[in-house]
């Protein structure tokens, strides 16, 4: 009985710490994360903050302009590329460019995930106090390498905005 016992509670203990541990990785620095310090970045307005979030290689998926005289030239980009072009326009154009995120849904399968959100944001041009205001939902790609959770593909269904001026 107490041979008995003694192994109940080991494997108790065991199975506690095992399942505490998968709750921890879960909880801090998941996929949702990755896409939360993405998006935190261009409120910071710091570039390379954006871009380390990102998967060498990934694609960014632009199913229409973002503006209308900016028509994209292909459906698919590979992503840092993108964003390396895209971020630094975003931030420098703008006293203010905001994005706030509703995480909709989080899948995690070992070493891949996507994560759904809500995204609304308020861009403030340069010289103006009118934010132009955007809400849309984004889909991410996430895969999870050595340095962490990155995001290996991204699409959205933003509509085409009319740029202020023009």
């Amino acid at each position: 009985m107490m041979r008995t016992s003694l192994t109940l509670r080991i494997l108790v203990i065991s199975f506690a710490c095992l399942f505490g541990a998968s709750l921890a990785t879960a909880g801090s620095g998941g996929p949702e994360d990755t896409v939360k310090a993405f998006s935190a970045g261009f409120g910071a307005k710091d570039k390379d903050a954006v871009i380390t979030t990102l998967a060498e290689g990934g694609a960014q998926f632009t199913l229409r302009a973002q503006h209308e005289s900016t028509p994209p030239e292909s459906i698919q980009t590979e992503i840092t590329a993108y964003w390396t072009v895209v971020a630094p326009v975003l931030i420098t154009s703008t006293s203010s460019y905001v994005r706030t995120l509703d995480i909709l849904d989080v899948r995690v399968d070992g070493d891949i995930a996507t994560v759904w959100t809500q995204t609304h944001t308020a861009s403030t041009p340069l010289n103006s106090t009118e934010a132009d205001r955007n809400s849309f939902t984004e889909v991410y790609l996430v895969v999870k390498r050595a340095d962490g959770w990155k995001i290996a593909g991204m699409a959205d269904n933003r509509q085409t905005t009319k740029i202020q001026g023009n």
